[in-house]
């Protein structure tokens, strides 16, 4: 009997750890511009993320770094189309960028983050 409770009990902890496993692998990040993993031939001015819920600005953030470190962003917004933008200050030059994000989504107060990669050839 106390094999059985011993399997029992075992099997619901694999199958609870199961699907927290696969809940932190959800993000809600649907798409973005520039898109995902592209290449450019012409420099982005801004950044735009899609979300499959209305963010929070007030509890969100977007970072850009490309080959020269960290770049200048102004005016974290929302177009309420379920999106953050944000505008990009600096001049963004040949190389490879990573988009790092922040944010809570909708009702839900999990704070979700995540990257994502582009590059920008030759201008």
């Amino acid at each position: 009997m106390r094999r059985l409770i011993h399997i029992i009990t075992a099997s619901l902890l694999c199958s609870i750890l199961s699907t927290c496993v696969s809940e932190r692998d959800y993000s809600p990040l649907l798409r973005a511009e520039p898109e995902r993993n592209s290449e450019l031939t012409r420099a982005p001015r801004t950044l735009r993320l899609f979300y499959d819920a209305l963010p929070d600005v007030a509890r969100s953030s977007l970072k850009l770094v490309g080959p020269s470190g960290e770049h200048q962003l102004r005016g974290l917004h929302t177009m309420a189309a379920d999106d953050l933008m944000i505008e990009i200050m600096d001049p963004v030059t040949a190389g490879d960028y990573s988009v790092e994000w922040r944010t809570v989504v909708g009702d839900d107060p999990t704070v979700y983050s995540g990257y994502f990669n582009f590059s920008v050839r030759g201008n």
